[in-house]
């Protein structure tokens, strides 16, 4: 009696082992030729529901596109030739402060509204990585380029143009904030720059792929959640507790540096255009 049910113990332990209890994120739609190389090593053919956990990495072939959606409600979109490997993940609900998303960009590019990691709790919860910049996101949606001898007359790098909200782009050189609107480029071995407009690292997935909507993120779950939070906050205190709020002048928006600008438009314009 023993033998056996010592075996079936063994074979659940085993399959615990090789099974992650919860995917990290979800394939959701894709186009052309999509791969997920598992942690283990094993290659799986990309389709509409495949799990994506920490440690897998997603290759869209030429031609390929897929978007994949995180369980913090983070959307991703890869364009073709293109290679991300999610590092490391974790996001509980009722466990801000343990968020962390770090993952590489390991080849292409990517388009992505982030999700409820960064934006409560851990404020430096999310990392994407290249081969050369680091990328932290205060909410945002952003197009990304890496190029390495792959991007045609651009130079190799780092590129980022922020769409909605702001990133802090970073590497051993130096930092370099930016805002919406606004477009930068991270070279080996210098400081992050800005550039003067987008160099073309934008793209269009086929129709097959939904839009990614950053209004909508922004208006989600943790912007309705602290506004009722704060409403039920507020109706608890006894009406003479209750104090008005104290109203705040609006401060000018910080615009990029003159020497920032100057030295996007005379060293790296001819790099990029």
């Amino acid at each position: 009696m023993n033998n056996p049910v010592r075996r079936l113990i063994a074979t659940l332990l085993f399959m615990l082992g090789a099974t992650p209890a919860w995917a990290d994120g979800t394939l959701t739609h894709l186009s052309g030729a999509v791969s997920v190389q598992k942690a283990d090593g094993k290659t799986l053919p990309g389709a509409a529901g495949t799990k994506v956990s920490a440690g897998d990495t997603v290759v869209t072939g030429a031609g390929g596109y897929v978007r994949m959606e995180m369980t913090d409600g983070g959307e991703i979109v890869l364009r073709p030739d293109s290679r991300l490997k999610v590092e490391g993940y974790k996001f509980v609900a009722d466990k801000p402060k343990e968020d962390s998303f770090v993952f590489s960009m390991l080849r292409g590019g990517l388009r992505t509204v982030t999700g409820l990691i960064g934006k409560r709790g851990d404020k430096d919860a999310y990392e994407l990585k290249t081969q050369t910049a680091t990328i932290g996101i205060r909410g945002t949606q952003f197009d990304l380029r890496v190029c390495a001898a792959n991007c045609g007359a651009l130079a190799d790098g780092t590129y980022l143009a922020v769409r909605f909200g702001a990133v802090q782009a970073t590497n051993a050189q130096g930092g370099l904030p930016v805002a919406a609107g606004q477009v930068a480029y991270v070279p080996p071995q210098r400081p992050p720059v800005m550039l003067p407009r987008d160099p073309g690292i934008g793209f269009t997935p086929p129709p097959v792929i939904p839009k990614l909507d950053e209004k909508k993120k922004q208006q989600s779950a943790p912007a309705a959640q602290t506004q009722e939070g704060g409403a039920k906050a507020a109706a608890a205190k006894p009406a003479a507790e209750q104090k008005p709020e104290a109203k705040q002048e609006a401060k000018p928006e910080t615009k990029p540096t003159s020497a920032a600008s100057s030295s996007a438009s005379s060293g790296q314009n001819c790099a990029v255009e």
